[in-house]
């Protein structure tokens, strides 16, 4: 009986830490999101309201210049992901490919949103982001920074 015992723990410590590391990744994603975002928002303001560049084309420079950061700090920071060489072609290429599908759903939202919710270009951008980082994170997770499972041939 001690031995179920010890490894009922064992398995429960190492649910309860996989539960920490995947909150620790949403963490990590969130503080990115939050610089890209700021970067985003500052650069689309900048073309929108200083240099009066049409909402759709402001809206492209600002997620372009949050994008280039993204994948700099998610590959390296939140998941922690280290391929090299041609990997790092594919996944900079998935990486692209989920973003124009995010940056095209944010330009319909923000049209959309201009169109039947508000006039506010403000609150038009903050639900563009909502649903681009929503598409983003699954994305991200699942399809662009897969990690490699290791199978343990000790057995």
């Amino acid at each position: 009986m001690h031995k179920s015992s010890s490894s009922c723990k064992g398995k429960l410590i190492l649910k309860i830490h996989s539960k920490i590391e995947k909150l620790l990744e949403f963490v990590k994603f969130s503080v990115v999101g939050i610089i890209n975002t700021a970067i985003d928002f500052a650069v689309f303001f900048v073309c929108y309201s200083i240099l009066h560049f049409d909402s759709s084309f402001s809206q492209i420079f600002g997620y372009t210049a949050g994008m280039l950061n993204s994948f700099l700090m998610n590959k390296r920071w939140t998941f922690e992901d280290r391929t090299k060489g041609r990997k790092v072609l594919l996944k900079a290429v998935k990486f692209g490919f989920t973003n124009v599908v995010s940056l095209l759903l944010s330009i319909g939202v923000i049209k959309l949103s201009k169109l039947y919710l508000s006039n506010s270009i403000l609150i038009a951008k903050i639900l563009a982001t909502l649903c681009a980082q929503g598409v983003n994170y699954i994305l991200y997770k699942f399809w662009v920074f897969t990690k490699v499972e290791v199978k343990d041939e000790s057995v």
